[in-house]
């Protein structure tokens, strides 16, 4: 298993204006995916897409705010001490 920290946008509300803006979070995944993630992440299939973006949706509704859709910008194997 490794460790990739994903950089997406996330949204929410602040004094009646929606605020952008970028985050991450770091998610343990097999490690196939995360090289595919790491070196060609077009090539991943729409499942494993589909299933990444569902986690992180819900990641960002437990800290109040809300994924982008389609928003993923970077990929970095987290190093493991």
């Amino acid at each position: 298993m490794k460790k990739l920290n994903i950089t997406y946008d996330t949204a929410e509300i602040e004094n009646g204006e929606m605020i952008v803006g970028e985050t991450c979070s770091t998610v343990k995944m097999q490690d196939a995916l995360a090289e595919q993630l790491l070196h060609d992440p077009g090539s991943c299939g729409v499942i494993d897409m589909v299933h990444l973006e569902f986690l992180l949706q819900h990641v960002e509704i437990l800290q109040g705010r809300r994924f982008v859709d389609g928003s993923i910008k970077h990929y970095e194997l987290v190093k493991e001490d």
